[in-house]
């Protein structure tokens, strides 16, 4: 199947491959929906066959509709790859030109070769941990451009503030730009109540009187702007509210990912690998789907794009790099795990600094990104042998090395 928005086109193909029928246009609406199942029922009872695989290209979020009602009635549902798909349409027709229904032509054919992503359609928990975790990562880039903007407005009007406090998302921050976020501001505040208020909110209270005086001085030498509006007190105000929104937000999700972790038998074995928390838990899982559904950690290695991609000719050797093909957001937090196993974790660091002392195929040193992702890979093995095993980590090298 071709997936669209408004309809589908589709192809039934039989295993040697001869084209049965092609449909144009299956509109995704009820009427639509129940002529595909009498379509592939009336089929199937006409030619015998015994089973039924479904293939398709997991377009936007258009293809969620058939691809669970097709599950419901029993078929089976695989994906390909959209570059699977371009090289494939260029092999059978020697032409770079499509159509939905050549597409789906196409798609049966990689489809009838076992050519697909070695997945399954998940439901129930691990769906509800992808949909958060997508959800999540939505709201943090919405999160990042509001901080972004509040950071460009203070630069004009109050630069030196990003000195004092460390971070965007410091308490003694947001309290100061509720009540006084000008340096006039924190000036008719004066010195006193200046203290109170980093006190009251700050985390570090032995720390807010010598942060209160230098806030202070800074106020009166501020290089920022002077002119001051309605519109500039308006924006600050605006953007700190959605900041503060967006942060309550990512807390609230992670503590719904949180509840659902608990319904996942197999959730606390992978925890118990120092550096890896609840979120990364739950957007490991969430995106990998089920992990019994892997024969071995090479699929996933291939599935998180952290396969090797090379580009060798004759005498010429090119560099290796990864082929960042499959689920981006699982490649992303494989990244993060893997820069904190290795503070956390002795077996982990061990491994890491001995990638960074290796040499690549040229005799060039790795790069420290070139050590994090061998990490990554690492971790990928590590967590396939424990969930395997049903077991929790163990720092032990050589346990885990026959495990992974």
């Amino acid at each position: 199947m071709d997936i669209g928005n408004e309809f589908n086109a589709m192809c039934l193909m039989n295993k040697e491959g001869e084209v049965l029928s092609k449909y144009p246009r299956l509109y995704n609406t009820r009427k639509g929906f129940d002529y595909f199942v009498k379509i592939v029922e009336e089929t199937r009872a006409k030619k015998g066959f015994s089973t039924v695989l479904i293939g398709m290209e997991p377009t936007g979020h258009y293809w969620r509709k058939i691809a669970y009602f097709a599950k419901e009635k029993g078929y089976e549902v695989r994906f390909v790859r959209t570059t699977a798909l371009r090289h494939q349409r260029e092999l059978d027709e020697s032409s770079s030109a499509k159509s939905d229904v050549r597409d789906a032509v196409t798609i049966a054919n990689i489809t009838r070769e076992g050519k697909y992503i070695d997945t399954v359609i998940q439901d129930g928990t691990l769906r509800q941990l992808r949909t958060l975790a997508h959800v999540r990562e939505r709201i943090q880039r919405y999160n990042t451009g509001n901080k972004h903007a509040l950071k460009a407005v203070l630069d004009d009007y109050f630069p030196e503030l990003k000195g004092i406090f460390w971070s965007m998302k410091s308490k003694g921050l947001w309290a100061v730009l509720e009540r006084c976020p000008f340096p006039e501001d924190v000036i008719k505040l004066g010195l006193e109540k200046l203290t109170e208020l980093i006190a009251k909110s700050s985390r570090r209270r032995a720390a807010a009187t010598e942060k209160a005086a230098k806030l202070y001085q800074t106020a009166k030498e501020t290089v920022g702007l002077k002119q001051i509006g309605v519109a500039d007190r308006y924006k600050v105000k605006m953007y700190l509210e959605e900041v503060k929104r967006s942060e309550e937000k990512l807390k609230d999700i992670e503590k719904q990912m949180e509840k659902l972790l608990e319904e996942v038998s197999y959730a606390k074995n992978m925890l118990s690998i120092p550096g890896v928390g609840v979120l990364s838990c739950a957007v490991f899982l969430g995106e990998l789907g089920d992990p019994y559904n892997f024969k071995n950690p090479k699929q996933i290695i291939k599935y998180a794009g952290y396969d090797p991609q090379e580009n060798d000719s004759g005498q010429r050797i090119g560099r290796k790099i990864i082929s960042k093909k499959g689920r981006w957001l699982l490649r992303k937090y494989l990244y993060f795990m893997s820069m904190r196993v290795i503070h956390r974790s002795k077996f982990f660091k061990g491994y890491y600094e001995k990638k960074v002392k290796s040499s690549n195929q040229f005799g060039q040193p790795l790069k420290k990104k070139e050590a994090l992702c061998a990490v990554a890979i690492k971790l990928i093995k590590v967590i396939f042998a424990i969930l395997r095993d049903k077991r929790t980590f163990t720092a032990k090298a050589p346990d885990l090395a026959l495990a992974a």
